[in-house]
């Protein structure tokens, strides 16, 4: 019964991992093309502007700058720059290891 519950949470774990990991690429990616800092704001490049919640989506194609709103721009200053989402990503997976080991020791 206990390596069944440590298999299923490795399981689980492993899922959320690979959302994280998803999640995180794709918005570094769309970071890196669509959103920069001008005049102490942060700005998307195009517009209609795109989002990062709940999963990350391209802005338009208007070439004008659109203001990041609130929920984004927590993403982009909190968890992306200072590259948490990354750091995030990597211990997850490390927590997945150890759960499948523990789950392969019994």
């Amino acid at each position: 019964m206990k390596t069944t519950s440590r298999w299923l949470a490795a399981i689980i774990l492993s899922a959320l991992s690979a959302y994280l990991t998803a999640y995180t690429f794709e918005t570094h990616n769309i970071v890196a093309r669509h959103i920069i800092r001008w005049n102490g704001e942060t700005w998307w490049r195009t517009s209609p502007s795109g989002s990062l919640f709940p999963w990350p989506k391209e802005p338009g194609m208007l070439e004008a700058l659109s203001k990041v709103d609130d929920v984004d721009l927590f993403i982009y200053s909190y968890l992306i720059e200072p590259w948490v989402l990354v750091v995030l990503s990597i211990l997850m997976w490390g927590l997945v290891g150890i759960c499948v080991y523990r789950a392969m020791r019994e």
